[in-house]
Formats: C-alpha cells, sequence, structure tokens
C-alpha cells in the first residue's frame, strides 16, 4: 500500500462501500419483514452485508474496523448488518449474493484493493442489477466524481468518514426521501452526478461506539484481533501523505473511552497484545500519557505494539518510561528518508539528529525500534542505498519497512511529480496498477532525470537484498 494511505488503516481498513439493492414493490420483496420502529412509521427491513476485499498482501491479516464502527453505529440504530472479510473468509461472493440477495452490499476500497472492489461491485451489478452501488474509503474520497464517472457500476461514494453518511443514506433510502442532503455523499441523480457537501469530521470521537467485533470472525485475526485506533487524523505537513477520510484535524478518543475498549479487548476476546493502528498517537501527549498510566495502574499485562509510525520528535523520556511501563514492545517510526536535505524537502518537520535520539532511547530502555524508509522520494538519487544502510549500521535500528516512494492523488508530491517527473505507463488516472509497498516486487510509477526508472528499481532491489542479509528487513 502507498505510504500515506494507510500505512493506517490502514489501512483505515476502511470506511466501507456499499450497494443497495433498490427497493420495489415487485413479488421479490414479499418474503422481507416489516417492522414497525418507534416513532411508529412503517419500514422495509434492508438485508445489510458489508465486505472487505482482499487486501493484496495474504500474511496481513486485521480486522476491518471501518465495517466494524459503520455496523456498530447501525446497531445502535436498530440496523442490522453481516460483515465479510474475503483476507480471512473462504466464501462464494456469487453464490452468496445469489442466495441471501442483500439489500445492502459493502465493498470497502483503498488504492491497492481498488480493482478488486470496482470487480465485486460489478459482479453485484450482475447477480442484483437492480443494486444502487457505493463506494467508500481511502480510494473513492480520493477519486471523487471521477470514479461514477469511469464506472457506471457505482452509482454514489462516500467522502470521508462514514459511520453517520451511511446511516443518514439508509435512513433516506427506506424512507423514499431525496439524497441531496446526505453530507459526504457524491451520487448519480438524472443524468448527471452530483456532489453534496462534505460532512464534518466526527467530534467528539466518543460519539461513535466501539467496532462491532462480535460480528467479525475474531479468532481468524490471532494476535491481529487487539488491532485499534485512539485517535483519527494528523496536521503534520508531509508532502506524500494522503488523508481522505481522517483528514487533517486530529481527534482523540478520550483516555476513558480508550482503556474501556482495551478492556473489553481482554474481558471478551481475551487479547493480550494491542496493535495501535493511529496515524499520530501522540499529537496530545497529556492525552497519550494518561492512558499510559491508566494501563500502568490496571495491571494489564500487555504486548503494545505502535504499528502505524511513532513521530521521533514527540519522544520524551517521560513518555517512553510510561510506555516501556505500559508493555509496550515494538514501535515503528515514521522516518521515510534519512537525508537531511530530502526530509527537509518532504516535510517531516524533523531532524536527523532527532531521529537518532529517538532511535537510542527506544533501544536502551529494551523496546524494538523499526523505522520506515521509503526510495524515490523528491531529492533522491543512486546515492540512497549507502545512505540507508550507513544510517541503520549506525544507530543499529531493529528492523525496516522499505517502500518505494508513491505519489498519491492530491498530495504535494503528485504535485511535485506532475512539474518535476515524468509518469510512466502506469495508470495514473485512477491508479488501478499502482503498486502494493513492503514487496520485493515494488516498482516505481514515475521518474526524474536525477534518478531514472532503472536506478530505482536496482537502488530498491539492491537495498532490500541488504537488509535481508543483516536480518533487517521486515
Amino acid at each position: 500500500m502507498p505510504r500515506g494511505q494507510v500505512r493506517s488503516a490502514a489501512l483505515e481498513y476502511g470506511i466501507v462501500a456499499f450497494s443497495i439493492y433498490k427497493f420495489t414493490a415487485s413479488k421479490e420483496y414479499s418474503h422481507q419483514k416489516m417492522l414497525i420502529y418507534k416513532n411508529r412509521w412503517l419500514l422495509h427491513i434492508m438485508k445489510i452485508v458489508l465486505i472487505q476485499p482482499p487486501s493484496g498482501t495474504p500474511s496481513l491479516k486485521v480486522p476491518p474496523l471501518g465495517l466494524g464502527y459503520i455496523t456498530a453505529v447501525l446497531k445502535r440504530n436498530q440496523v442490522e448488518a453481516k460483515v465479510i472479510d474475503l483476507n480471512v473468509e473462504n466464501i462464494d461472493l456469487s453464490t452468496y449474493l445469489s442466495l441471501e440477495k442483500p439489500e445492502i452490499i459493502g465493498i470497502s476500497s483503498v488504492v491497492t484493493n481498488a480493482r478488486r472492489a470496482l470487480e465485486i461491485a460489478k459482479q453485484s451489478k450482475s447477480i442484483l442489477p437492480r443494486s444502487f452501488v457505493v463506494m467508500g474509503g481511502p480510494y473513492p474520497s480520493m477519486m471523487g466524481d471521477r470514479l461514477l464517472t469511469g464506472h457506471r457500476e457505482v452509482d454514489a461514494a462516500v467522502v470521508g468518514e462514514a459511520e453517520f453518511t451511511f446511516l443518514e443514506l439508509v435512513k433516506r433510502l427506506q424512507d423514499g426521501k431525496s439524497l441531496d442532503v446526505v453530507g459526504g455523499l457524491i451520487f448519480r441523480e438524472d443524468e448527471g452526478i452530483r456532489s453534496n457537501q462534505m460532512s464534518n469530521p466526527i467530534y467528539p470521537l466518543d460519539r461513535i461506539p466501539y467496532p462491532a467485533r462480535e460480528e467479525l470472525k475474531m479468532p481468524l485475526y490471532e494476535e491481529n484481533g487487539g488491532s485499534m485506533f485512539t485517535s483519527r487524523g494528523c496536521p503534520q505537513q508531509c508532502i506524500f501523505c494522503s488523508r481522505p477520510v481522517f483528514g487533517r484535524k486530529w481527534r482523540g478518543h478520550s483516555p476513558e473511552y480508550v482503556l474501556e475498549e482495551i478492556e473489553h479487548l481482554i474481558k471478551h476476546y481475551k487479547m493480550s497484545t494491542l496493535s495501535i493502528l493511529d496515524d499520530n498517537f501522540t499529537v496530545d501527549l497529556t492525552r497519550a500519557e494518561k492512558i499510559l498510566d491508566g494501563i500502568i495502574a490496571k495491571k494489564w499485562k500487555l504486548a503494545i505494539y505502535f504499528w502505524n509510525g511513532m513521530r521521533v520528535d514527540h519522544m520524551t523520556k517521560t513518555l517512553m518510561l510510561k510506555l516501556k511501563r505500559a508493555g509496550c514492545t515494538a514501535i515503528n517510526f515514521g522516518v521515510e528518508s534519512v537525508d537531511p536535505d530530502v526530509i527537509e524537502f518532504i516535510r517531516k518537520g524533523v531532524s536527523l539528529d532527532q531521529i537518532e535520539q529517538a532511535i537510542k532511547l527506544t533501544r536502551e530502555l529494551g523496546i524494538i525500534a523499526n523505522v520506515f524508509l521509503m526510495i524515490g522520494n523528491p531529492g533522491d538519487n543512486a546515492k540512497v542505498v549507502d545512505k540507508i544502510i550507513d544510517f541503520v549500521e549506525k544507530v543499529h535500528v531493529d528492523g525496516v519497512h522499505l517502500s518505494m516512494s508513491t505519489p498519491l492523488m492530491g498530495t504535494k508530491f503528485w504535485d511535485w511529480v506532475e512539474t518535476n517527473g515524468r509518469w510512466l505507463d502506469y495508470d495514473h488516472e485512477e491508479l488501478l496498477d499502482w503498486p502494493i509497498d513492503d514487496t520485493d516486487e515494488s516498482y516505481p510509477v514515475f521518474e526524474t532525470i536525477d534518478f531514472s526508472a532503472d536506478e530505482r528499481i536496482r537502488s530498491y532491489r539492491k537495498t532490500r537484498n541488504i537488509l535481508k542479509e543483516k536480518g533487517l528487513l521486515i
């Protein structure tokens, strides 16, 4: 997955795409039950299924928390939904759709599974031709109305956080009302495409319930079942980072909410490993320390892994000591480059000295210090190989996630490539063949005068091979 998109979420595993079977009065619907809600309105009960497509990385099996959040909000409003994660469940989707005839089909979509997500949308239309397909997540949030223009099988797209947008969408479809007031929705209207005003970021975050993990096959995720978000958004200005769902406005759950969710994971799912997926856990250091204080006070025996990249300039001695006492075993630092000029150009907002000091302090406390690094940043050239190897040997990092630097639409990095680079022969209109990072097979999608495509490939493979030989490649 391209950096800046979801390491978080993950992998924001995200915000879902939906296919809503259009309500008709035909005999096909005579078997459906009817329900009188508390407000005494007679509504058609809609059968809902939310689908997580394969990620493209078979070894990566993380609960689709985005689907879990949406399902939890639906359940709070007396709407049931089934979740299918094709990363862990062996289900014949065609058979399921044909037999169950769900009226709402959700398909999550990030850039690296967008092709598969669109195939599922097309498959849904073929089997259930009156379906109303709505996609959501990082990919459609980034593509906007271009997605509907290029894919007739998609009737609408949810842009941004989908929990309350989708709930409102369901209510209005059930009531037969117009969709023109559903915030964050792009949809087909008559022969055109309409884009509604964006919804505001959800605040306070404690408004949403925990993900409905009871609807997931939790045992299939093993230790990754303890994955969770404690915050959303990131205010930093890194030029490569795309935040089409959570945005730049940082919002954190209260320490009380976070501690209750951890206790829920321990009590109901026997979790002893936590993977924190936040884009930026330490924006509010007071909140971060209160969460750690709570874990320490409760004497939980946890192994805590900060998967998505902590900022090195937030690593105070006080925070690090509390991380150690709370059970932190490993931290992935979002370093991206070890060249001071490149670090400044990509707007990381940190110095090489801060990076080295944070890694040193982490390892001194017995916590594993891993780093995210990219090859092909603006300003990189073939010398990047030696710079990376010199760095990892000097600071003694424990592991490296190495990826090919890949621009995403809507970022300053994308704009820089448009002006200073040359796109290679890949789809930079829909990004359907954009590479999955952290793999040997990753490839560049652009080149520059200073760093050709061939040089990028050779540098990337050489660095990965050296890191493998040293036992550092993750």
